[in-house]
């Protein structure tokens, strides 16, 4: 998983996976869905991007091995973790540098994405009308798109 992100050992990634394994204990199918994944990326059937997606739905409600499964991931792809009770600062700031991250070669995206956000007081934007700028700007990135929606107001 490490390709352009952190350098982690394999000894490290079984550890994980046992852990991974260990929590799921009780729910075998979600852990054969679990190594499926891992497996579909090794052999180059699915990106990235769709081991985020996926890997997040299982992991739901684990933030333990959401933070471990991070380690693994490249730069700009980390799953964000829902927040408790308020989104904090850091949060937002998490978010904005995934999208630096992700978007470092292509400047226009991110200029975009502040511009929107920018433009909202200017322009008296909806929340729904942002959410749809934001959703079309980062078409392909679900994940961008998902926690985007972490950090808009109950409409």
């Amino acid at each position: 998983m490490s390709k352009g992100g952190k350098n982690m050992t394999k000894l490290e990634a079984v550890k994980y996976i046992k852990e991974v394994q260990k929590t799921f204990k009780d729910e075998k199918e979600k852990f054969e869905v679990f190594l499926k994944i891992m497996t579909d990326y090794r052999l180059h059937r699915i990106d990235v991007g769709t081991v985020v997606e996926k890997v997040k739905e299982i992991l739901e409600d684990h933030d333990d091995l959401i933070s471990g499964f991070n380690q693994f991931l490249p730069k700009g792809y980390e799953i964000l973790l829902p927040p408790k009770d308020t989104i904090q600062l850091k949060d937002a700031i998490k978010y904005v540098q995934k999208i630096k991250d992700r978007f470092e070669n292509t400047d226009s995206i991110y200029k975009t994405f502040v511009k929107i956000l920018t433009n909202r007081n200017k322009n008296d934007m909806s929340v729904d009308e942002i959410f749809r700028e934001v959703e079309k700007l980062f078409e392909g990135h679900h994940d961008l798109v998902r926690d985007f929606t972490l950090f808009l107001p109950d409409a």
